[in-house]
Parts: C-alpha cells; structure tokens; sequence
C-alpha cells in the first residue's frame, strides 16, 4: 500500500535490534546496490531478538526506486517489541526454563516433554477436614511444594502494557480439574491469590510489563473416564479499543500440562511400612500371627502399624479395603491410598488414620453404592516390570480378578475400572477369578521375588 506509482525497485534498512530476512525464489536475485525488484513473489519478514525499552525504539525504512535508479518515496516502520511468555517445567528436570519449544505438545517417556502436575489429595493443613485440594486457598508453605509452578513473563516499555492487556486463561472443559494462584508481595509476607479454576475462566495480570509472575498450580482430579489428564493454560496479548470491550487477542502462548496418574506399588518392592489389623477379642484373636509379623519385620527393619479393633470396627481385612500407591511429578513423590467402595468396619480407616501431610487420599463409589466382593481390593494386584510382545511396562500391569467376558456374574464396579483404565502407565488385565467363592485374584496369584530369574 505504501508503493508509489512508477516504482521498479526497493531496499531494506533497519536499525541494529531488527534483522531483516529477504524470501524470495532462487531466480530472484538483488541487484549490485542491494536493491530488489518488486516482484510479488519476495516477501519481507523482520525479526528482534530484544526487548524495547522505550515505544517505537526500533525502526525499518523501504526506500522505492524507479527504473532510473532515483528514489521515489520513503516508508517507516516503526517498531516495539515485547515479551510475553507463559513457562513451566517443559524439560521434567524440576525447574521452569523459558523458550522451550512446542510448549504445547505433551509426550509420554524418559524423551518425552510437557510438564507434570500433581492431584493436591494430601492434608497439608491442620484443621482442614478433607484433601487440601479441596480448599480454595493456601493455608501453609507446604502445600506450595504439592504443586507445579507456571512463570509468566512480560518485559517491555510500560507505556504498551498500559494501552494492551495481558490474559491468563484456561479452557471451560479443563477449569474444574484445576486450581492457579497468583503469588504477590503482601505487607509482611507473600500472598497467595487464587485466580482460575473451576469458578473462574481468566484472570487479567494489574502489573504486567515488570518482569515474571509466579503462578502455583494445583491438579483437583486424576485422569477418569471422559478426561485423559490433559490440561493447557494460555496467555494472551489483547488490544483492548474501550474499557468494556472483550478485547483481540495479537498474541497467545500456551502450556500443556499432564495430571500425575495415580500408581499401583507391588509388592515385590521393599517394604516401608506394614499395616495390619489387631483382633482380641473371641475365638478368632489373631495375636499368635502379630507376634509372627512383628518377628518378621524387626528383620526386615519395616516400620509396623497396627490398627486397632476399635478403629477397624473389628474388620480384619485391611487388604480388601485399602490400597497403596503414589504419584509423582520431577519436583515431588508422595503415597497415595486408595479406598476401596467395599466399606465395611474399615470403611473410614483410609479416610481418618492415613490421610495427612504428604500422604494423599483418593476413592471412587459406584453410584447407587451397587458393590460386590469383586470391588474388595484383594482383587486388585500389580506385577513387576513387565514386556509383552516387545512393549515395556516399567512400572507392572495391574491385575483385576472378573468373570470370562462373554459371561454374566460379579465385575468390579465400573467407577473403579474405569479410574484404573484412566492412569494408562500400568495397563489393567482382567483375569478370571469367578470361579471362586469370594472370587479375589490375590486368593490364588501374587508375586514373589527370585534372585537367579524373573
């Protein structure tokens, strides 16, 4: 548009900051002076490597050229260049980085990039009657290390950032599974705002243009049916014309993180701790296999809880109850139990004994609570590392005891099936178990080590 009429020829001039890159076909060629025909064909892309620090600082001049040689017109480009930048832990090596590249492309393996984020299901906090995750605010330090952190950096003349906006936002389908906080200065110690997540959409930054914004994020559900464990945050530079306009997005930046799946540990592993059930009273006392136990793990040199009668309701069937797993994320480990919907005597022991500071809690109830003895977690096992047909499972497939698939009869609910199926790292197998009374796997399969072979 700014071509005058009569010009055969150009040239390109920027200012130091700017590079100027010519694409043009290999039988375009400049001529002696460095100047270019205007062919339609040639396109002029300018880049900058560095910040402005004041507005229109960085400038390109297009000189025009009739076929004579003799300049015509003169256009300006005038320049700014800002930055904007939403990063997390691309690289899983514990620390944020800036510039990564695909930020919003998630790949599984030790290759692999995206960021991880851990479900918030520890009690962090004294007084808190559930999971952390289930408190809209930050109560104590520790509970900032359960979650991931996410910089958002804005560097530029502050006269822009006056005049555009910067946005911080998450997807509708994606808001309930999440919960960001906004880390800011308060008078005596930093304050922690909770700014998305399932009730909120976006969250416009006051002072953007001063460097990086920490943000604390918390995962509020594990991978189930109908959500793979995929979240993505963005970022973006609006021109907003008036106060009350939406706004258009001139640039966007966006992350990708993935929910920590919960995993299942065998038993083949070394042992840390080594939960059991007390039983005095009546015929069925079990204190001669306690005393044998107790025995057993002074030579392991494993820590020993025993549960009381009065705290298991008289439920000796801890294994059909609860089971134990982790997550883990590059900058945090902590145990998970699962609670199994069987909900005997021990059907509050998880909840109330177990669930505290760096140990997390998760359950899934059938709706109706229609349970059978095939939801006791005695029928759920895990192997060791495993490779079927050439495909490796670092950490074991699980084990679930069901009927043959063509034939009817008792199945683990389909709540917890389908939690186990989500988490994807150990690929659930059903094995049939309904020949059995109480028709658990663990009655007639486990796993034991052996030194000279697998």
């Amino acid at each position: 548009r700014s071509t005058p009429r009569g010009a055969a020829s150009f040239d390109v001039h920027a200012t130091p900051a700017v590079t100027v890159h010519m694409i043009h076909s290999p039988a375009t060629k400049p001529t002696v002076d460095s100047r270019w025909p205007l062919d339609p064909d040639i396109e002029v892309v300018v880049t900058i490597g560095v910040t402005s620090r004041t507005v229109d600082d960085n400038q390109v001049k297009i000189s025009y050229y009739n076929r004579e040689g003799n300049e015509l017109a003169v256009a300006w480009l005038y320049l700014t260049c800002v930055d904007v930048s939403l990063d997390v832990d691309l690289s899983r090596s514990g620390r944020v980085k800036s510039k990564g590249k695909d930020k919003a492309k998630w790949t599984w393996g030790p290759d692999g990039q995206g960021a991880v984020l851990l479900v918030n299901c520890d009690r962090d906090s004294p007084g808190v009657g559930g999971t952390d995750s289930g408190q809209a605010d930050i109560r104590t330090p520790a509970d900032l290390q359960d979650m991931s952190v996410m910089l958002l950096r804005t560097q530029g003349p502050s006269a822009i950032f006056a005049e555009y906006q910067v946005v911080l936002h998450v997807p509708e389908t994606d808001a309930d599974k999440v919960r960001v906080f906004h880390a800011t200065r308060g008078d005596s110690q930093p304050r922690y705002k909770p700014v998305l997540g399932p009730d909120k959409l976006s969250y416009a930054l006051d002072r953007a243009g001063h460097g990086d914004s920490t943000f604390y994020v918390e995962g509020l559900a594990f991978p189930d049916r109908g959500f793979s464990g995929l979240v993505s945050f963005s970022a973006s530079l609006l021109e907003v014309p008036h106060k009350d306009s939406p706004g258009t997005p001139i640039f966007t930046d966006t992350v990708v993180f993935r929910v920590a799946p919960w995993i299942m540990t065998p038993n083949t592993q070394q042992p840390l701790e080594v939960f059991v059930c007390s039983i005095k009273q009546g015929s069925d006392s079990n204190e001669a296999f306690l005393e044998g136990l107790r025995a057993l793990l002074r030579k392991a040199n494993c820590k020993l809880t025993v549960c009381s009668e009065q705290d298991t309701r008289s439920d000796r069937w801890i294994q059909d109850e609860l089971e134990f797993g982790y997550v883990e994320a590059p900058h945090k480990t902590f145990p998970v139990v699962f609670d199994s919907p069987r909900n005997r005597g021990l059907k509050d022991f998880a909840f109330k004994k177990i669930l505290g500071p760096d140990f997390g809690y998760v359950t899934r109830e059938p709706p109706g609570k229609s349970v059978t003895s095939l939801d006791s977690f005695g029928n759920l096992d895990v192997s060791p590392p495993v490779t079927v047909r050439g495909k490796e499972y670092p950490l074991g497939r699980i084990l679930i005891g069901s009927p043959l698939p063509w034939a009817s009869g008792r199945r683990m609910s389909k709540a917890v099936r389908d939690f186990l199926y989500a988490q994807q790292v150990q690929a659930p197998l059903e094995v049939y178990s309904e020949w059995l009374s109480v028709g658990h796997v663990d009655e007639f399969l486990t796993f034991v080590p052996a030194f000279d072979r697998k």
